[in-house]
């Protein structure tokens, strides 16, 4: 129990450590929303008196008034200039609550919203840093839903409960006070239920975390169901797999809503057991308070107004006993963003690394190199050497999986080698900074992605700086100009997600002119035809040859059309290379 609890204390120090500094920035809503909360607790603990004098002073006239009631008296009497008063109080002091309610939860929601927005953008800055190799495992979908229901519940940790807690912690010391004021024996007896409520609100609220974790767990895996149902929607059309597509999610859906279920089981029954500790309390506090009235050491006012601050004591452990739900439920959230949040990528930038040499060009130098996937038993490289040249189209041929697309992640630098280095220009790509390394390279890939944003925006993705005349001169390169101004809006048409509103030859056709665009003297160019009609590969090898005109050119294919471009052909296989030499029609993958 006591490891249990260290960890979840742990758990929240983590949490706020990681996520707390984002607080820091909104330093000055937080204390006026603070200061709103403590006028907030001011009007609660004023709200009963104005009864109470009309209660002492005016319906039943005690003998020995208390001195607030006395001075009242004396100022007004005890007929209608008393009650006009006392009835200007309640509303002055609802006015006041009510505005410093308002000044609160503005304030507090202000800085919650943005908070969570700072976080999300951490988080997502954080996951484009982590390496390849995360990626390459990491389902996009649980991704999404950490980003987004995960990152929102941090809210309700970060701001709401602390708020909460704070306001109601202050509400109840202040409450607590007054009512040892008044009488401590009444105040005695109404706080003996706490130690119970503590006991209540410690074991549910353990249980309650442990089945929100769950149930993260589940709306994360419905995430990757609807990610890959909707992504896939092409081959689920073709296949006519609508049904079987539905009832997987439906499945999902069903085992996250009885997750739910028992989640929101848990709160309602700590809820349920909460309310009758509270009735319990009062009722005894009622009956000893009763006695004490008959018994002349206290007024029926006392009795009110103390019932009235039982009230305000009690609401607010109820809700914070509820409360407690809903911190079980952002921790186990807040585990999940830490768990990406502790990942630390594979590739890291030396310290000391420095910018490219002579970036503009591009000898390469595979010295030896190896290199195996995590888990992997044999290597896929086994002590490759390869020189590329500037101006050379070098051709990488083999089977699937020998190492082709290998050999052109280890150049990007999404993966460092097991043994031996790679070097562009004599310098090893792991003293070189990464953004002078990978601005070097410019890559078509057999599945050009594409954005949903404007063409013009698609084709300067690689130089966000680029002019409308090198936009449009990179398009007419890749001899895409041509069918981008027949398209509705010419350049500043939006494409669909993934580019799906122009055909495979069109996004082909785009990302060779971004390729261009970037004017990269290295161009790696990965299977850049497979896939497409005859007709139009052989169209597009012309744009393809302008792309690589002058650069050093990694090519990765396995069809005679695509290697009509290299300059050289090599094959591998068995971790190894060897040079192509007979002619390109024998050629096979």
């Amino acid at each position: 129990m006591n490891r249990d609890r260290k960890i979840e204390v742990g758990a929240l120090r983590r949490l706020f450590r990681r996520m707390g500094p984002h607080l820091g920035d909104h330093r000055r809503k937080l204390t006026f929303g603070f200061l709103a909360m403590i006028g907030v607790a001011l009007a609660e603990i004023m709200r009963p008196w104005p009864i109470k004098v009309v209660f002492d002073g005016i319906l039943i006239p005690q003998d020995n008034p208390d001195a607030v009631t006395g001075w009242l008296l004396s100022v007004f009497g005890t007929g209608d200039a008393l009650l006009g008063a006392m009835a200007a109080a309640i509303l002055c002091i609802a006015l006041l609550g009510g505005a410093m309610g308002f000044a609160q939860a503005y304030l507090i929601a202000a800085v919650g919203q943005k908070v969570v927005a700072a976080i999300r953008l951490d988080l997502y800055r954080h996951v484009h840093r982590l390496s390849h190799s995360f990626h390459d495992t990491a389902s996009s979908g649980d991704i999404i839903a950490r980003l987004t229901g995960d990152v929102r519940m941090m809210r309700d940790l970060l701001i709401d409960a602390v708020v909460f807690f704070a306001a109601r912690g202050l509400v109840i010391l202040l409450t607590i006070a007054v009512m040892l004021w008044m009488d401590w024996r009444l105040t005695l007896v109404a706080l003996t239920i706490l130690p119970a409520l503590w006991l209540v609100s410690r074991h549910f609220g353990k249980r309650i975390k442990g089945a929100a974790r769950k149930q993260r767990r589940k709306e994360g895996k419905i995430a990757v169901v609807m990610t890959e149902g909707i992504s896939a929607i092409t081959v689920v059309k073709g296949f006519a797999r609508e049904s079987y597509e539905e009832a997987r999610f439906a499945k999902q859906n069903n085992s996250s809503a009885e997750a739910g279920v028992v989640t929101t089981r848990l709160a309602a029954n700590m809820d349920r057991v909460t309310q009758v500790l509270l009735a319990l309390g009062t009722a005894v506090v009622v009956w000893f308070g009763v006695t004490q009235v008959r018994a002349g050491a206290i007024s029926p006012g006392d009795l009110l107004v103390f019932t009235a601050y039982l009230s305000s004591l009690y609401k607010p452990i109820r809700k914070m006993a509820a409360m407690t739900a809903r911190v079980a439920k952002a921790t186990a959230s807040g585990e999940r963003l830490l768990e990406i949040f502790d990942l630390q990528p594979d590739i890291a930038e030396n310290p000391d690394a420095k910018p490219l040499k002579h970036p503009s060009h591009g000898s390469i130098r595979f010295d030896e190199v190896s290199f195996a996937y995590a888990g992997a038993t044999v290597p896929v490289l086994d002590r490759v050497m390869l020189d590329l040249h500037p101006g050379e189209v070098t051709a990488l041929i083999g089977p699937s999986g020998a190492g082709k697309s290998t050999l052109a992640r280890l150049l990007m630098r999404f993966y460092d080698p097991t043994h031996g280095t790679v070097r562009i220009n004599g310098q090893d790509i792991r003293n070189v900074t990464l953004d002078s390394l990978r601005s070097s390279i410019a890559v078509v890939l057999q599945d050009s992605v594409l954005f949903g944003t404007s063409v013009r925006d698609n084709i300067a993705y690689g130089r966000l700086d680029a002019t409308e005349d090198e936009i449009i001169a990179a398009a007419k390169a890749a001899e895409a100009d041509g069918f981008v101004r027949n398209l509705p809006e010419g350049y500043d048409t939006v494409l669909g997600e993934r580019g799906e509103t122009v055909s495979g030859g069109q996004r082909q056709r785009i990302a060779i002119a971004r390729a261009i665009l970037r004017d990269a003297p290295i161009l790696i160019l990965d299977e850049p035809l497979t896939g497409l009609d005859p007709v139009t590969a052989r169209g597009l090898l012309a744009s393809l040859r302008r792309a690589a005109a002058g650069r050093t050119t990694l090519l990765v294919a396995h069809d005679d059309l695509t290697l009509s471009l290299a300059d050289r052909i090599l094959r591998v296989e068995g971790g190894q290379l060897t040079e192509v030499t007979h002619a390109r029609r024998s050629l096979s993958a």
